[in-house]
């Protein structure tokens, strides 16, 4: 038993060597090539060439070194043990270093990303809460036939059958997934008809929380009870999602509100089953055509994205302040307020909106005002929030905008907020001048500007020829709900990604123009924006005066330095030392030179150094040379191992610098 046990130890040992051994190896092997690579990959080659050492020496003289490292000899041979011990570290080494080129050339190269050591045991919690998640939503697709040979086609995931299979897979998986399905449904302009209807049916119930969590939660985030906060509170909830549960209260000084709580733990599950959806999402892509022509990785993660800003409720306050002072003075439109001293992070409270859902065609007839003016409203506010303001309402839909008895429509819900940039917000402008004139020119350069340096490659006669074709398929030459979603098409044919700010833009245009379809089902939202689209851009941008104010106001610091820059010029000319100098490799372009002519450098005296290693090995051979021919013999293996090392460094290198989405 105990021998039995001592063999087991022994074992463990030598495993532990071996794997000990196998990081200083791939460890020192990095360090060697000057390439930062992944900890299996290290190991894998450090194992490889620990393994590979020791077979090349039992090869060489397998019996020598019996001999050299027999204990029970009376005079050990110390020198021939150490010369096997040289060779074998050189083995080794040399044997890790191929390893880790011929990995590097087969495996893609890791994207650089930052790296921090995660607490153990958390990691360990959420990496098998992960796997469990994993499980029970392959066992759900499986169930609903998700998973199966039909996708591997184009159209399989665009199929009633597919889009049915993905809808049951979501429900009985349940959590934040639901929510995900949720939100993609709203985006047509990435996904086909067939798939958004189905996903449009999700439904979920989800329970409330306990009074008790509730106050907790509540007195956690605020510092106070919620007794002291609010002089009535209904422990009843009003609405319950996958994220919070919303209750009615009243402040101390009368007005009623409504406060959002967040789950106990939501943001862990928003990890988890993120971390699950872009799995999923990537699995899919590699299966189906169909789901990788939808782009099914790129929506993934901005749906994870959107759900997690979603999570912070001081954002939604700071969108709320800044649309509330922007559009004051919009008529018949409201911004109910949110409470910034009493929102945290989980914690929400704002203003009561007596009002229903724009969609209840009886509440809208109540009000007296006319459908087609309420549509007028709600146009006007969001056409100026796009290009006037830069931030806007991102998800209009029915469920987001109330009406009052008096026919006054209140925006809620401001998680998802559009921010546009000034720079995207001028192309915008010259987007909706180029739709109010009809002109591809105007157009075509517009979405150049938005593009930003990536619209630089591309072709202009080409984009105007692509854009006046969008303007004669969407009515003739106005502008129409879908003229954003394909002038995204029209940048991704020219290979140019649109900005997410474009394709969020895109998908609340078109749930808007739904939205007021459910009003007035004859309006028609093209015509009307086109009109008020130009009449914004002329009212900011086409006053003359104050065009070339702004731009004289942009260049005068320039201006002001223009007399000093010509003294300096005329005095240098004087003196005969005024010189012109051209730098045709400034910046990335002259460090890439740099860099490829360090690397011909590096491998010329490489292969200098084999060579001359060669010669010294071949002159170390000759009958002449007995004497030194020991001596010629260690420079020379030692000049080759160098060479060798040398050469391999400039391979890694090149191979470290390959393109992680190169399929090659």
């Amino acid at each position: 038993m105990n021998d039995g046990q001592g063999g087991v130890w022994d074992v463990l040992l030598i495993l532990a060597l071996l794997f000990g051994a196998a990081i200083l190896l791939g460890w020192l092997s990095g360090r060697i090539l000057g390439v930062r690579r992944g900890f299996l990959r290290s190991v894998a080659a450090g194992v490889v060439g620990f393994l590979g050492g020791l077979l090349l020496i039992d090869l060489q003289e397998g019996e020598h070194l019996t001999e050299a490292l027999d204990v029970n000899a009376e005079d050990t041979d110390w020198g021939l043990f150490f010369e096997f011990l040289l060779g074998f570290l050189g083995y080794t080494l040399i044997i890790t270093l191929l390893a880790s080129l011929v990995i590097a050339a087969i495996l893609r190269p890791r994207r650089r990303r930052g790296w921090r050591m995660p607490h153990p045991i958390r990691a360990i919690r959420d990496r098998i809460a992960v796997l469990a998640r994993f499980r029970d939503i392959a066992a759900a697709a499986r169930r609903n036939g998700l998973v199966g040979p039909h996708l591997a086609s184009r159209s399989g995931l665009a199929t009633p059958e597919g889009a049915r299979a993905l809808r049951k897979t979501l429900e009985e998986s349940g959590g934040m997934l639901v929510k995900f399905g949720q939100i993609a449904s709203t985006r047509e302009d990435l996904l086909p008809p067939v798939i958004t209807d189905e996903l449009a049916e999700l439904r979920t119930s989800v329970p409330g929380l306990p009074p008790e969590v509730v106050e907790g939660v509540i007195q956690e985030e605020l510092g106070s009870p919620v007794g002291s906060l609010f002089a009535e509170f209904d422990d009843e909830p009003l609405a319950a999602a996958s994220i919070g549960v919303t209750h009615r209260a009243v402040l101390h000084d009368g007005r009623r509100v409504i406060v959002k709580v967040q789950r106990p733990g939501v943001e862990e599950n928003v990890r988890r089953d993120g971390r699950v959806l872009l799995w999923a999402a990537r699995q899919l892509s590699a299966r189906s055509e169909s789901a990788r022509a939808m782009g099914l990785n790129d929506l993934a993660e901005e749906l994870v994205e959107g759900i997690t800003d979603e999570l912070d409720f001081t954002m939604e306050a700071a969108n709320n302040a800044a649309m509330r002072q922007a559009r004051a003075d919009d008529v018949g439109i409201r911004f109910p307020e949110i409470f910034p001293d009493l929102t945290t992070r989980r914690v929400l409270v704002m203003e009561e909106v007596d009002g229903d859902p724009v969609s209840d065609a009886i509440a809208v007839a109540d009000t007296g005002v006319p459908p087609r003016v309420i549509d007028d409203r709600i146009m006007d506010s969001f056409l100026g929030q796009v290009l006037e303001d830069g931030i806007y309402h991102a998800d209009p839909h029915p469920g987001n905008l109330l009406i009052a008895p008096d026919g006054t429509v209140s925006f809620i819900d401001y998680g998802a907020v559009g921010h546009i940039d000034p720079v995207t917000l001028e192309g915008l402008q010259q987007l909706a001048l180029g739709f109010a004139m009809r002109d591809p020119a105007v157009l075509a350069r517009g979405v150049r500007r938005i593009a930003g340096r990536a619209g630089e490659s591309i072709d202009i006669a080409s984009l105007e020829f692509d854009i006046g074709t969008v303007l004669t398929d969407t009515q003739g030459g106005g502008f129409d709900p879908r003229a954003l979603s394909e002038i995204i098409r029209v940048l991704n044919r020219h290979g140019v990604g649109a900005p997410r700010s474009l394709t969020i833009l895109a998908r609340a245009v078109l749930t808007l123009d739904g939205t007021m379809r459910m009003l007035d089902p004859e309006y028609r939202m093209g015509p009307a924006a086109q009109a008020r689209m130009g009449k914004i851009v002329a009212d900011s941008e086409l006053n003359p005066r104050d065009q070339l104010t702004r731009e004289l106001a942009r260049s005068l610091p320039a201006l002001k330095s223009l007399p000093q820059i010509g003294e300096d010029v005329a005095l240098q000319a004087r003196a005969g030392r005024f010189t012109i100098r051209v730098d045709r490799f400034e910046g990335p372009d002259g460090q890439r030179v740099e860099s490829w002519l360090n690397r011909i450098l590096f491998t010329s005296i490489g292969v200098m150094g084999l060579l001359g290693s060669a010669v010294v090995l071949v002159a170390a051979g000759l009958p002449s040379n007995d004497d030194v021919g020991n001596a010629l013999r260690i420079v020379g293996l030692v000049g080759l191992g160098l060479s060798s090392v040398m050469l391999m460094r400039v391979v890694a290198q090149i191979l470290n610098d390959r393109d992680p989405d190169d399929p090659l």
